[in-house]
């Protein structure tokens, strides 16, 4: 708790483990009430990010061995059991 803090900043490291306590709870990660889940591909590989404090999010890929896939080939995040956390900070 005390290495986000330092690293983050307090407001900062609070709504990461706010949005961390969020998603253990949610059914899936864009069912998440707050943060405004978006899908979106950083470096050619698709992700969610979900907004932290301002311009800072989290950014998140499909953690499944087998992504779940819709009919356009994107991934079925409704589907996903598995998120990997990949980067914290601004989005590029």
């Amino acid at each position: 708790m005390h290495n986000a803090n330092e690293n983050l900043g307090e407001k900062l490291a609070s709504k990461l483990r706010a949005r961390l306590s969020d998603i253990t709870v949610a059914d899936n990660i864009l069912a998440l009430p707050v943060g405004s889940p978006e899908v979106c591909f950083e470096e050619g590989e698709e992700c969610i990010t979900i907004t932290l404090l301002g311009d800072k999010k989290m950014g998140f890929v499909c953690g499944n061995t087998i992504q779940p896939k819709n009919q356009d080939n994107t991934i079925d995040w409704s589907q996903v059991s598995r998120i990997r956390l990949v980067f914290i900070g601004d989005v590029k």
